[in-house]
């Protein structure tokens, strides 16, 4: 018998909530559709009824016309219904009108949603239906998850996930040494993962009908792309998939573009962005940084997201920190950090770093909020401006 988790459960309750409020509302426009075709039908009666009666009184007015004394009744007859004739109005053709009813179907019919489209592709394995069940084991991936339309397949994530405000998802051990008896009680479609399992633990999976998938940090854009589009379409199909996927990167190439036209002409302010209190930090040549570039200047050279001599680090006295939400003032201090002027100009920001590790929809307006608060009046004239043309 398969296990299904309390997550699982609550969100099938969830749906049938859903879908029992869905037609709730439906009964309530059709009752408004009928209420206004009678409304229309009762109004239009009394107006027609009253032009009716109207025109019969102007005959009325007309036919006990006073008679001239000296004309014959049968030729005044005839000059006052003459002249009775000629003053009614042209009666021009009624319009033709479309029944509510038909242009509220009209409306209807030309919305037709996107079909589930199977069998798709994600993280390089064939997808032959939709998943109803999810567990990442990588931050990054649950980060992408959350903000996908894959979002409710989700039902398990590693305890270093679990930190950073998903306390109402179960947890399965860490990357690195998952709880692979818990994972195959919860008989998840699915495992993403970023640190690679142990041969063994991925055996054992698979053996119990659960596929292992490999998901890689992003170094582009178009790699954000590629892994919005897999994640998407574990639950939502080809189709889907690819519109959406082409949909976050638009809007995230979008707000980059902004951002980098509006601080041309600015003097963009030092920053560091600081990933643990080991002395973990975005150096040049990392993706974060490709991104930061958009809004602040790297200045720390390095190789990839470590740099052996922290103290330069320090010394580079930045103006601006971006810093782990998990990690304090006094951290800082620590690391040298204490009399920066990121400090002293109040310009210390701490933030769920795993955005960044993913580059999500979300980083982006995080960095958004950030430079507006950095640059101020300077940046909100110059991205009006922009966002104007």
């Amino acid at each position: 018998m398969k296990y299904v988790s309390p997550q699982t459960e609550k969100r099938k309750q969830q749906q049938k909530k859903r879908k029992k409020q869905m037609l709730v509302v439906a009964l309530a426009a059709v009752l408004v559709v009928v209420v206004i075709v009678l409304a229309l039908f009762v109004f239009g009666g009394r107006e027609k009824t009253e032009t009716e009666n109207g025109h019969d009184n102007s005959q009325a007015v007309v036919q006990t016309t006073p008679q001239p004394e000296n004309v014959q009744d049968d030729e005044n007859s005839g000059d006052v219904q003459q002249e009775a004739e000629q003053q009614k109005p042209d009666k021009k053709p009624k319009k033709k009108k479309t029944p509510l009813f038909s242009k509220i179907k009209s409306a209807f019919t030309k919305i037709e949603p996107m079909e589930y489209t199977f069998p798709a592709t994600a993280f390089g394995r064939s997808i032959e239906q939709a998943a109803d069940s999810i567990i990442s084991l990588s931050p990054m991936a649950t980060e992408f998850i959350l903000s996908s339309p894959s979002q409710n397949a989700l039902v398990a994530v590693s305890s270093y996930c679990n930190k950073y405000t998903f306390d109402h998802l179960m947890t399965v051990g860490t990357p690195m040494l998952p709880n692979v008896d818990k994972i195959i009680q919860l008989a998840p479609d699915y495992v993403v993962v970023q640190t690679p399992l142990s041969d063994v633990d991925r055996v054992k999976l698979e053996q119990n009908g659960i596929t292992v998938l490999q998901i890689n940090a992003p170094e582009s854009i178009d790699d954000v792309k590629e892994i919005y589009r897999s994640v998407t379409a574990l639950t939502h199909g080809a189709d889907i998939a690819s519109f959406e996927a082409e949909r976050v990167a638009a809007s995230i190439q979008q707000k980059l573009d902004l951002y980098t036209k509006a601080l041309e002409k600015t003097d963009k302010k030092d920053v560091v962005m600081v990933f643990n209190t080991y002395g973990m930090v975005a150096t040049k040549d990392t993706f974060e940084a490709e991104i930061l570039d958009c809004f602040f200047d790297i200045t720390i050279d390095g190789s990839n997201y470590y740099n052996e001599d922290f103290a330069t680090v320090a010394a580079s006295n930045p103006q601006v920190i971006i810093a782990s939400d998990y990690m304090t003032e006094t951290d800082l201090a620590n690391m040298g950090f204490g009399d920066s002027r990121a400090v002293s100009e109040g310009n210390v920001y701490f933030v769920n770093i795993q955005q960044f590790e993913s580059c999500s929809a979300k980083s982006i307006d995080t960095l958004c909020g950030i430079a507006n608060a950095v640059y101020g009046d300077d940046i909100t004239v110059q991205i009006t401006a922009e966002a104007a043309e």
